[in-house]
């Protein structure tokens, strides 16, 4: 009968100490988990910055690129109708002659 009383105490110290070791171990990953995540929210917050002042850069670009094809296209016209008009002046011209 000692034995198994002894054997009881040791069983239930070795509880204890295993329930201490996984509430550090589990303290210890939780801190991690939690330091890892706020550098990924930071490293992503970073990135996203960057890619945000190139997609802008872009746009901008892209709105300039869009204007000078947006002149060209109307001098175009312009110089379309501006001909259009000269030879329908000059059709007259030689029809009623």
């Amino acid at each position: 009968m000692a034995t198994r009383t002894k054997t009881k105490r040791v069983n239930k110290v070795d509880t204890k100490k295993a329930i201490d070791n996984l509430k550090t171990t589990t303290k210890t990953v939780n801190n991690f988990l939690i330091d890892t995540t706020e550098m990924i929210v930071d490293e992503t917050i970073d990135r996203t910055s960057a890619w945000q002042d190139l997609a802008d850069k872009a746009i901008k670009g892209g709105f300039k690129l869009a204007e000078k094809q947006a002149d060209i296209t109307f001098k175009a016209l312009e110089t379309l109708k501006k001909q259009w008009v000269r030879g329908q002046k000059e059709f007259k011209e030689r029809v009623s002659n």
